[in-house]
This record gives C-alpha cells, structure tokens and sequence, in this order.
C-alpha cells in the first residue's frame, strides 16, 4: 500500500500547498492583529482567527517533523520549523523525540521493577495532573507522592474528569514552557529564543495596538491562547484516549500496536481542515509520511487491509470519541 500511495503521488506536497501554508502561517496573525486594533466585535473575530491559528501551526509543525515536505534536517525543514517555534511558541526539538516513540508505541507501557505499568507512550499520562487510564493508577499515585503532586493527591483523582476541559485550554502553556527548558537543556539557543519571543512579541504588541488600555490586550492574547490549546489538545485525546493500553511485551509489533491504540473521527472538509487531517488517525500512523491531504483517500484502502489482515479498524463519530474519553477518565479516577 505504502508503494501505490507512492506511485499515486500521495507522499508528495505540492508547491502551491506549501506556499499557501506559509502564506497562512504570517497571514492570521497578522489579520488577527489588525482586527484587534478595530476593538469590539472585529478584535473578537480577531481573537477566534488567532486561536484557529494556534493548531494550524501546530499541525505544520507536525507535517514539517515527519518529513512530509523535505527530511527534516534539510535547511528548508529547519527554517520553516523555527518560524513555527516563533509562530507556536514551543519547538521541535522537546516533542519530537517523544512524539516519535508514541508512533512506535501508542498506550504502550511496561512494568518496572517495582511491578507498576508505567508508559512508554509519555502522551498517555500527565503525572500528577490526571491519570488517563486506570491502569496507570498506581504509577500516578506514586508520582504523587512529593512535592506538589502530594498537594494534587486528594483533589484532581475526585474531580479530573470535570476539571478535564479546562485542563486542555492551559495545555499550550505547559507544552511552551516544557519546550523552552528543554531547547534551553540541549543548547538550542536559537529555538528557545524563538519560543520565548512568541510571547513576549504577542504580549507586547497586544498591549500596544488594543484601542482599550493595555490589559485589555493582553487579555485578547492570553483568550486565544486557551482556546488554541483547547482545540489542539482536544484533537489529540480524541484518536487514543480511551483505546486499549497495553504491554508492549504482548503486542505482536508494529501494526497491531497501531490497531490496538488508535481511532479514527469523522471525514469531511471541515474536520479535515479544523483538526489538521489528525481525524485520519490510523492513517496517520500507518503512513506518517503521507501529505496529510490525502490521508482521508486512504481511508477505505487502509480499513480493508487491516481487516483482511485480521486487525480491528476503529471509527467513532465525536460524540462517542468524546464519551470513550471521559469514561476512560472516569474508571481512572475512581481505580
């Protein structure tokens, strides 16, 4: 499959494609910005552009990672992933290495010496903030155990499922100061410089050219900033959270690895462009290096090999995906 995706020109990004994602990549903000310095109801059409913006970047940045538009070592890769960093307000190098093994290992754990399952697939936890499968209980009971997690004990496992949405809207901010300590770590000045202006450039000028006073501004700012973490964290619990997690040991590699953890939502134009073409999670994972435009044609193609091939093939509508999630998070609090 992945040699006639090849001959039908699937893994390739077309030259007008990558010029309209840059153009888009300075063009919202810029748009977000002007609708701002009109106030009222233009600075939020503003306000809702810039938080669309967000996992737009996002999704670039992920395309950019997995080779869609050149090796990622390229000079052209490596430029367009620091105008994300600049764009985005975290980089490449803290999610990649991570977002590379949960490919290779989706829900995935092991048991450790101490016979508690802990992840391998880092994306499937959050110690101490919530556990996001029953199973992992006890590896976040342990984590919990100093310093703030020991404060955390007694009131996010009562109420993390209720506290879950607005988790997901400070997502981007976590991920942002994550990525800046660990460019910082690995002396990757230039991304961690990249990172840190997109808030202080965001900050400043919101302030500057808001008709309001100053905190008026940055008030805008800080709104889309939830609301593009919410939107972006929400399209990722969706594909894995509340599918199987297992021992790595037992699976029986890659591809039932990929069956046993991943789930598809719904295809349409909209929910393609709103969620980056993530919805084709499967396919995502069975090609990652597939443009994300075509993932939905593979669709059908990939279903009927897998349950040829004897693996199950998931698809939820975003209601049940969204149910899946909060039951998942509902067993975890009370195991």
């Amino acid at each position: 499959m992945r040699a006639w995706a090849r001959e039908k020109g699937y893994y390739s990004v077309p030259l007008w494609e990558k010029a309209l994602r840059g153009l888009e990549l300075v063009a919202a903000p810029a748009l977000a910005f002007v609708l701002l310095a009109q106030g009222g109801v233009a600075a939020a059409l503003g306000a809702l552009i810039l938080g669309l913006h967000y996992p737009r970047t996002a999704y670039l940045g992920h395309d950019l990672a997995h080779g869609q538009w050149a090796p990622r070592n390229e000079t052209k890769a490596r430029i367009m992933l620091r105008l994300v960093s600049l764009g985005q307000g975290f980089g490449s190098t803290w999610w990649v290495e991570k977002h590379e093994l949960h490919h290779a290992f989706p829900n995935a754990c092991r048991v450790g010496e101490d016979g508690i399952r802990a992840p391998i697939d880092g994306d499937i936890d959050s110690p101490p903030w919530l556990v996001w499968d029953k199973s992992l209980a006890q590896y976040n009971a342990k984590a919990r155990q100093a310093g703030l997690g020991r404060a955390l004990t007694f009131l996010l496992p009562r109420f993390q499922v209720s506290l879950f949405f607005p988790i997901l809207s400070v997502a981007r901010f976590n991920w942002s100061w994550q990525s800046i300590d660990v460019a910082v770590k690995n002396k990757q000045w230039t991304e961690a410089t990249l990172c840190v202006a997109h808030w202080v450039v965001g900050f400043t000028l919101a302030g500057l050219i808001t008709p309001g006073a100053a905190w008026t501004g940055w008030l805008w700012f800080f709104a889309s900033q939830l609301l593009g973490g919410f939107i972006l964290a929400f399209v990722f619990v969706l594909n894995h959270t509340g599918m199987e997690v297992y021992e790595a040991a037992e699976a029986k590699g890659f591809y039932d690895r990929q069956a046993r953890a991943t789930r598809n939502t719904p295809s349409s134009p909209l929910h393609d462009w709103l969620t980056g073409g993530l919805n084709s999670q499967i396919e995502h994972h069975m090609f990652p290096s597939l443009s994300r435009r075509r993932l939905a044609q593979m669709r059908e193609a990939t279903k009927a090999a897998m349950l040829e091939s004897g693996y199950p093939y998931v698809t939820l509508d975003n209601r049940n995906a969204i149910r899946a999630v909060l039951c998942a998070l509902g067993e975890a609090a009370r195991a």
